[in-house]
């Protein structure tokens, strides 16, 4: 029998940590959820991220076409004196719908590099689930007790010459180009 599995996906870290290590690159969600469906079946996959008013219509539809339920909202802004903050920050809503959806799952996919998420990932190994995360720049707190990681490779990001101009509120030829602003800290 395969595998049910749970993606659980921080659109905006994910964003922030790819673009970081690959110089601006995306993320090719179409290869993320193939390479994922190579340890079984996926019964639930959401990702989670923000928008200010429309900007990511087209690329949530692109999510929803790939078979995602994408969970999006406002982020809010953070000042302080020495520096400005915008985040829309999922930990919460992602532990939350993993906790809802654990007894239906063999094993939990967590796309993050988020060390904040540590806790989360050690209830579920308390619970007998497979943990994998598949993300980029993974902190070693998520390291250390995941069952298994994976750093994302250049081969799951979009290739250049797949890139098409972006227009906006319309997503680009692959469906990818409109990604929501990446957040400061990449939390």
């Amino acid at each position: 029998m395969s595998k049910r599995i749970g993606v659980f996906v921080d659109v905006s870290n994910l964003y922030y940590c790819i673009s970081k290590k690959f110089d601006k690159r995306k993320l090719d969600y179409r290869k993320y959820m193939k390479f994922i469906q190579d340890f079984g079946s996926i019964s639930h996959a959401i990702a989670y991220g923000a928008q200010l008013k429309n900007e990511a219509v087209g690329f949530i539809h692109c999510l929803k076409q790939i078979g995602f339920e994408p969970k999006y909202k406002s982020p809010k802004d953070y000042h302080n004196k020495d520096n400005f903050k915008r985040k829309a920050d999922w930990d919460v809503g992602i532990a939350i719908d993993v906790v809802r959806m654990i007894d239906h799952l063999d094993m939990v996919i967590l796309g993050t590099a988020d060390g904040d998420l540590t806790p989360l990932v050690e209830w579920v190994k308390e619970r007998g689930v497979e943990i994998v995360v598949l993300s980029c720049g993974i902190s070693r707190e998520l390291k250390d007790v995941a069952n298994k990681y994976i750093e994302i490779p250049e081969s799951m990001l979009e290739d250049a010459r797949d890139v098409q101009p972006e227009v906006e509120g319309q997503p680009s030829a692959n469906g990818f180009n409109a990604e929501p602003e990446p957040e400061a800290n990449g939390n």
